[in-house]
């Protein structure tokens, strides 16, 4: 940059020009002496001049020149700050970031043209549906030990919210990248992702089964939760009757209790967890109906 810009060098030549005409002699020589060497200095490249520069080159001719004029130039000719390009600079980062999120949209119409000229573009889609896949498996494996081993009912629930997980990842991964996009990725930067639209609808119906699979397992601890809630208001009904009749209402009841567990799908857990329950209360049943 020159040592004096354009505004300082106006600043001071006015500055000068006003101290000139207080000298009506020699006013005019010091004013053409003095726009000389700030001509000078505003053609020459280097660092911004000082306010001692200025005050040595004028003291000579203009001994009683302005220290404010001076101080008010020194601050205009400073070079520019880099803070006025933020805006700019962000306006244009806002306007790639924008074109880049467009150019990632779902839909071929935009994605197919940007694949084959500049396809590195497509690169923060193509990152996140390999992650929506990685994560999507690793989901799906990690229900299908949680349901398929559960033994306990909190097993079954953490298992559920891995299913909705991993349904969460598989919704993310549009259907039609798979049968294209992956071909032109592979070509462009020999790449290929894990999946392939058969994994892509095994991993769809594995989560299928597995919903379906949780809704039976909740079903059955229901009932089992229900029949046991029923054996235990039997057995305090029985033993609080004071008669026959609601002694056979209460073993009714307990029947029906025991017949209910004996009903759970045998594929479940609530199954699993009923047989221990059921030899206890069939050897109760047992005692008691003997009598009656």
């Amino acid at each position: 940059m020159f040592r004096i810009n354009q505004k300082a060098f106006k600043i001071l030549a006015a500055e000068i020009e006003r101290a000139a005409a207080q000298d009506s002699i020699a006013g005019e020589v010091a004013q053409k002496i003095a726009l000389k060497r700030l001509n000078k200095l505003r053609e020459r490249k280097g660092k911004p001049v000082t306010a001692a520069e200025l005050k040595e080159l004028l003291s000579d001719i203009l001994p009683d020149f302005n220290a404010r004029a001076i101080a008010k130039a020194i601050k205009v000719n400073r070079p520019p700050s880099p803070l006025w390009l933020m805006p700019k600079i962000a306006a244009g980062l806002i306007g790639i970031s924008g074109f880049i999120w467009l150019v990632n949209l779902p839909y071929p119409m935009i994605r197919r043209p940007i694949a084959r000229i500049a396809p590195i573009l497509l690169l923060p889609s193509y990152i996140s549906m390999d992650d929506n896949y990685r994560k999507a498996i690793a989901l799906v494996e990690q229900a299908d030990q949680l349901i398929n081993q559960a033994t306990s009912l909190a097993d079954l629930e953490l298992g559920a919210k891995k299913v909705q997980q991993a349904q969460k990842h598989l919704d993310a991964l549009p259907v039609w990248f798979i049968g294209y996009e992956p071909k032109v990725f592979m070509t462009w930067f020999h790449h290929g992702f894990l999946f392939t639209l058969d994994e892509f609808k095994a991993a769809r119906a594995t989560v299928g089964r597995m919903e379906a699979k949780v809704f039976q397992e909740k079903n059955a601890m229901n009932q089992l939760q229900q029949s046991e809630a029923l054996i235990q208001r039997a057995k305090q009904d029985y033993h609080q009757a004071n008669n026959s009749v609601g002694k056979q209402e209460a073993i009714a009841l307990w029947q029906t209790g025991i017949d209910q567990l004996t009903q759970l799908p045998p594929s479940t857990l609530a199954a699993k967890m009923a047989v221990p329950k059921l030899t206890i209360h069939n050897r109760d049943f047992e005692k008691i109906s003997n009598i009656y």
